[in-house]
């Protein structure tokens, strides 16, 4: 009985550290953002919502990955479409960064595999 309450014991512990660890990881995320000292009153009608959008920010790129080639495609590929289950990421330089190159870089020649030169016997 008394291993039985020890692994009760630690499991609690445990999950509690996570649930903590989790809150502190997420709590900036959580926190809605204040009202701005001229913001308008609830309830009253937004006439001037078109203005809340910014028509001149340029739209994210989605540049999907690739983790068997290691190449990230941008929709300008001919494969942009056909990746399917790779990362995406939100621009060109996130996805160099992470070490994935671009679907129309060279070739770099392989080294791992001796070329044949002749034939076979």
């Amino acid at each position: 009985m008394w291993l039985a309450g020890q692994v009760y014991l630690l499991c609690l512990v445990s999950f509690l550290a996570g649930a903590g660890i989790t809150f502190l990881a997420l709590r900036g995320r959580l926190a809605a953002p204040a009202p701005t000292a001229g913001a308008e009153a609830v309830g009253e009608p937004d006439d001037d919502a078109d203005d809340d959008i910014d028509g001149d920010a340029p739209e994210p790129v989605v540049v999907r990955a690739s983790k068997k080639s290691m190449r990230y495609h941008t929709p300008d590929s001919p494969h942009y479409g056909s990746v399917r289950g790779g990362l995406e990421f939100i621009s060109v330089a996130d996805a160099e960064l992470a070490g994935f190159r671009a679907w129309d870089a060279e070739e770099a020649p392989r080294t791992d595999s001796p070329k044949v030169t002749g034939p076979v016997a």
